[in-house]
């Protein structure tokens, strides 16, 4: 989806967001008689996760979503609000009161939002995400957990049973939302995300399958030696493992990074953690589980695990964790990570040299869990943690 321009720089940072989602929908369609903010159905039906979803339900999704995003909030918190809608209202703004006085998306409860903000879905989405964001450890808690913690519903079980089409739905819809100009507005931690690519692409993108018989995976390394390598591109990758690839952490670094190698062609899905397809954190996530370490599945959180090391890269092990800020993220709270997977000896004008390489969910669609020479990564990296 082509940028939109933000025009409305003279309204309010709500009709602001209000105007611009209503681009970002197909605001063609005509307006919606229980919509404050004039913003229009928009949309086009789509299948996820099995689900027929039709334009009117994909538009209020949208809506969700490009509140969260236009906030900077982590995409996380979209998951949440999108399961709260669905189960809700079947994403459907309504003003039919069937509990008590609740009305809209969220079906919340005028006498406390007030009608004006509970039947507009852009105010409403805002208002849920006000309360989201003040439970403590949020980010941390599973779906529904959040979802009742804001509600507060007599039957929090209805909730658990739409989060993996939550995922899907905020999947699709995140990358266009995120990469939307917006007003400035709040910002608080970003979401895992794809990295932006640039320049020219050194590697390619083999044939799926899982580690090659050539590779050499002992413990060892040469650190404190020049890095060599592609650059410019930090999605170029392969799934086959090079010839000499070989592991240089600890045993908890070596056996998390066996484990991610395993993991070679697997695809991207959105907040997934495995077994069968993963997102950045995610990767991440389910490598150093099986060391016995607790990560969040979130890229930002997980810049601050373990004990930072430089960001040349020049004591990187393997199992180490590298952070840039994607597509959506900032140097403070960064968007998508990846993991040293090990390094192959390379000598550069005559003298040792390490030809460094980690491995990644790319946050792409068509790639999959994939190998990426480090250096690809160079003049992004804002964090390196080694876990263990």
């Amino acid at each position: 989806m082509p940028a939109v321009p933000v025009v409305a720089t003279v309204l309010s940072p709500v009709l602001a967001l209000s105007t611009l989602i209503c681009l970002i929908g197909g605001a063609a369609s005509q307006p919606s008689p229980s919509t404050t903010s004039g913003c229009g159905a928009g949309g086009t039906g789509q299948t996820i996760s099995g689900i027929a979803l039709d334009a009117e339900q994909m538009a209020d999704a949208s809506t969700i979503v490009s509140v969260t995003a236009g906030r900077a909030l982590p995409s996380y918190a979209a998951v949440v609000a999108v399961d709260v809608a669905f189960t809700e209202s079947s994403l459907r703004n309504t003003t039919t009161q069937s509990d008590h006085d609740s009305e809209g998306l969220f079906q919340q409860r005028i006498s406390l939002y007030t009608k004006a903000v509970a039947d507009d879905p852009v105010q409403a989405t805002g208002a849920f995400l006000d309360r989201l964001i003040h439970v403590p450890g949020w980010q941390n808690k599973p779906v529904e957990t959040d979802a009742q913690a804001v509600q507060i519903s007599q039957r929090p079980e209805r909730y658990a049973p739409h989060t993996a089409l939550a995922q899907q739905i905020v999947g699709r819809l995140w990358p266009s939302a995120a990469a939307t100009p917006k007003p400035s507005l709040s910002v608080t931690a970003a979401a895992d995300s794809a990295p932006g690519s640039t320049g020219t692409s050194t590697g390619t993108l083999g044939p799926a399958g899982g580690p090659s018989s050539a590779a050499v995976v002992c413990p060892g390394g040469d650190g404190g030696v020049p890095l060599t390598g592609g650059h410019g591109n930090n999605v170029a990758g392969t799934t086959t493992v090079p010839p000499g690839l070989r592991f240089t952490g600890t045993a908890k670094g070596n056996a998390a990074a066996r484990f991610a190698l395993a993991q070679l062609g697997k695809p991207y899905v959105f907040a997934a953690a495995g077994p069968d397809s993963y997102d950045c954190s995610g990767l991440t996530l389910a490598a150093w589980a099986t060391q016995g370490v607790a990560l969040v599945h979130l890229a930002a959180t997980q810049a601050a695990e373990g004990s930072p090391e430089p960001t040349d890269l020049s004591q990187s092990v393997s199992g180490d964790l590298v952070l840039i800020p994607g597509a959506d993220g900032t140097a403070a709270a960064p968007g998508h990570v990846g993991m040293i997977i090990g390094e192959i000896s390379a000598t550069t004008g005559g003298k040792p040299a390490r030809d460094l390489w980690l491995i990644q969910a790319p946050g792409y669609a068509d790639l999959p869990v994939e190998l990426t020479e480090a250096t690809e990564w160079s003049g992004q990296i804002v964090a390196v943690r080694h876990i263990a």
